[in-house]
């Protein structure tokens, strides 16, 4: 009971650190010209490539969600452009790889082994001299025939992943082996609880996981929480940093810069941006 309340005071101290930061501080839109989301219209998880030329997010179009890239064009950045990989109606997740450059992502595309099933699975695509190669789907254990909603990987080949075979959207840690495919290695439990953990970011250094949950206590109706990895490669307790990354709304779909030094993130279905360093200066575990 005495750590219990110890943790709860702790994430509560974080909470209320993060409320201190100035209004310089503040999240900007990453499209400041763009017309207001709507229920029908959200955007989410943005992720840039490890060479910083490309990004790409989710947004949702009525009961479909597709997935979309910008280029930089010099110091500015082109007009967003649908990307056209398999799926029947839903693309989800998308994050680069920081080993190899290829983008992960979710779709409801139908595999093979499980014909008729309409949940989602992790695919990848190789983004090669600006070009997308051809996507195909996750090999390894990773892909069950649940919902398996996005995937991310840090640079010394970890990935965590959001799947909801047990019942309720939880994470867990994946590796490659020899052949090249994704294996399973455990559960997070130190991190999942019976609410919904899902919208990954993971720092390449692979020390600190984003993630969006319901849990308490909370800001929003929905916030972004925050992990850190620790020496014997388990995660610390999951920690609400507050203001100004969450808000009394709903703060949900973390993404990375390729330099890491910037948080994508969607509030109200629109896409903004900020310092991970801003977020992370009340974290006494950063």
């Amino acid at each position: 009971m005495k750590l219990m309340t110890s943790l709860a005071a702790s994430a509560a101290a974080f909470v209320l650190a993060g409320c201190s930061n100035g209004a310089d501080d503040a999240p900007r839109p990453v499209f400041p010209d763009a017309e207001p989301a709507t229920q029908f219209t959200r955007a989410y998880s943005m992720t840039e490539s490890p060479d910083g030329q490309v990004r790409v997010f989710a947004k949702e179009n009525g009961d479909e969600t597709w997935l979309y890239e910008v280029r930089r064009d010099g110091k500015a950045w082109g007009e967003p452009v649908r990307l056209e990989f398999p799926s029947k109606s839903i693309l989800v997740g998308p994050s680069f790889n920081p080993v190899d450059g290829t983008l992960l992502f979710a779709s409801d595309a139908e595999m093979p082994q499980w014909p008729g099933r309409k949940d989602l699975n992790i695919w990848q695509v190789e983004l090669l001299d600006g070009e997308w190669g051809q996507p195909e789907p996750l090999s390894g254990d990773v892909n069950t025939g649940a919902n398996e909603t996005m995937a991310v990987v840090s640079a010394d080949g970890l990935m965590v992943y959001a799947s909801n075979k047990s019942g309720s959207y939880n994470l867990a840690d994946a590796r490659r082996d020899d052949e090249g495919n994704w294996i399973k290695q455990r559960d997070l439990e130190e991190v999942n609880d019976f609410r919904t953990n899902d919208h990954l970011a993971l720092t390449a250094d692979g020390r600190t996981l984003f993630f969006y949950s319901h849990r308490a206590p909370k800001i929003g109706i929905v916030d972004i929480w925050i992990s850190s990895r620790q020496e014997d490669g388990t995660w610390g307790a999951p920690r609400n940093p507050g203001e100004p990354l969450n808000s009394a709304g709903i703060d949900y779909g973390p993404g990375l810069s390729a330099d890491g030094k910037t948080l994508f993130f969607s509030r109200e279905g629109d896409l903004f941006q900020i310092p991970v360093s801003v977020v992370l200066a009340g974290d006494p575990d950063a």
